[in-house]
């Protein structure tokens, strides 16, 4: 065999021998034992946010707290039909003032309250 040919099969049989090594030392996949905790039991948090962006499935909004702190949040079923109502009137605009209500954990809004401002 020639010299080219014996590094291709030495080098083959190392990423052959390393991928055998790491498949062994791979976690097992396995069942989770303990259910998860159900949405009910979560404690629900009301934040203050400024709005960055609307669209009609989510909310995109800034602590006011920490100006790096993002946050998107998607309506639950309760508030849908609401905040479409909102989107369909202009919706809220860049800087408004919301509050918000989720579940820590979560990015569902519960319950949004804030002015939509008259922008457009």
């Amino acid at each position: 065999m020639t010299r080219n040919k014996t590094h291709a099969l030495l080098l083959a049989a190392a990423l052959v021998l390393t991928g055998a090594l790491l498949a062994s030392f791979a976690p097992e996949a396995s069942a989770r034992s303990t259910p998860a905790p159900a949405p009910q039991s979560q404690k629900v948090i009301k934040t203050h946010f400024v709005v960055m962006h609307t669209l009609y499935q989510s909310l995109q909004v800034r602590s006011l707290v920490d100006i790096y702190e993002l946050h998107t949040f998607t309506y639950s079923p309760q508030i849908r039909d609401q905040m479409q109502r909102i989107f369909n009137a202009g919706g809220y605009q860049y800087g408004d003032k919301v509050t918000v209500w989720y579940r820590s954990g979560t990015d569902v809004a519960l319950k949004i309250k804030g002015k939509p401002s008259n922008r457009k």
